[in-house]
């Protein structure tokens, strides 16, 4: 009997979709299935996914504020019931895909990115594709177009945001609760110190990790003066920047030692500079934030763009795990709790490991397998 062919698709507006999709595709090949993972748009047009994800991005950085209208009207303009422009631009935008899908014959179809949902859902309707179809929602909370989707399987982050999706028209017995996806080889249990001595850090010191990116950088300094000022001088404090190289040369420009604060770009994989931390402050995305839940780090969330990632904040806030400050003055209080509070770190870590259990990928890999053999 041959191997399951597994089609991954997703679209790189951010890291996130594109982690998510890796991390189903190795735990999928681990399970002795063929898995590959592609981007829905680079294979109709490369310079279109490079025009679509560049104009997401762009908006995000730049217009955070337009961003999260577009975000919140987008839930005015979909409905179970009848599609959306949004819709009505993916399908327009779905007959190489077809041909793409026929080529290459998979027993299953996964997207990470609703836009590959709402494309797949078309050549369904239309006909064009027979494979099982299952989608991974990559955020905590009520995503805009999921109810335009027909589809057989919905994964799910937590089994508390069902409610939202049925409410909105999703059929309940597609909804399953897996978790986010996260690579497998992210670990619960690790050895800290080999951690911080593998990345140079002082296993002596508190350690902060303070992780933006490029989206950030309008906030990022303020928020490096802040904790600078406010922590004690053996606390070390690094920041990763990214791709920004000017948000690097802004920070070198305050002539802070390095044994102070450490200043980073682009750092792959993240998750093991994750390790050395006692403490991760970071926009809450759904990826990002999940590799440190994973791991039990205590976190603080910061500066959230409105939308998908204020949404994130509230389901964190809400069910203990991250601290979900304000301003940056609030940062710093959040940080020194975590840092200095062992009944509030532990109490974190004990939310992390109930809500966001270890294995998402594993969970999704086997169940895609199981309900692609029945088909």
């Amino acid at each position: 009997m041959r191997n399951m062919k597994v089609m991954i698709l997703s679209l790189g507006t951010g890291g996130g979709h594109d982690a998510a999709a890796q991390a189903v595709q190795s735990a999928l090949i681990e399970l002795g299935a063929e898995a590959e993972v592609f981007d829905c748009y680079g294979i109709i047009s490369p310079f279109r996914s490079k025009v679509v994800c560049e104009a997401y991005l762009g908006m995000v950085k730049h217009v955070p504020r337009l961003f999260g209208w577009v975000y919140n009207i987008a839930f005015k303009i979909s409905s179970a019931k009848r599609k959306s422009v949004v819709y009505a631009f993916n399908a327009q935008n779905s007959s190489r895909l077809a041909g793409f899908i026929s080529s290459k014959n998979p027993d299953a179809i996964v997207f990470t990115h609703i836009f590959a949902g709402q494309q797949l859902t078309y050549l369904r309707r239309h006909g064009k594709v027979n494979a099982w179809i299952g989608g991974v929602i990559t955020d905590y909370d009520l995503q805009p177009f999921w109810n335009e989707t027909e589809i057989d399987r919905i994964f799910t982050p937590h089994e508390s945001l069902h409610a939202a999706y049925e409410g909105v028209g999703i059929d309940k017995d597609k909804l399953t609760a897996m978790g986010i996806p996260v690579d497998p080889t992210i670990r619960e249990h690790y050895d800290r110190e080999k951690a911080r001595r593998d990345e140079g850090i002082d296993g002596k010191r508190r350690h902060v990790l303070v992780a933006g990116g490029s989206m950030g950088a309008g906030k990022l300094p303020g928020t490096i003066r802040a904790l600078l000022n406010g922590l004690d001088e053996d606390v070390l404090i690094t920041v990763v920047c990214g791709n920004n190289r000017k948000l690097i040369r802004e920070f070198h420009a305050m002539h802070v030692p390095e044994n102070r604060l450490k200043v980073l770009g682009f750092v792959r994989p993240l998750h093991k500079l994750m390790r050395t931390a006692d403490v991760l402050v970071s926009k809450p995305g759904g990826l990002s934030s999940t590799e440190a839940f994973v791991q039990r780090i205590p976190m603080v969330s910061a500066h959230p763009i409105q939308g998908v990632e204020s949404n994130n904040a509230e389901f964190f806030k809400k069910n203990g795990l991250a601290l979900c400050p304000g301003t940056d003055e609030a940062i710093v209080k959040s940080v020194k709790k975590l840092l200095y509070n062992e009944d509030a770190r532990a109490a974190m870590m004990k939310q992390q490991e109930t809500v966001v259990p270890h294995g998402a990928a594993e969970r999704i890999a086997k169940r895609i397998l199981e309900e692609a053999a029945e088909k």
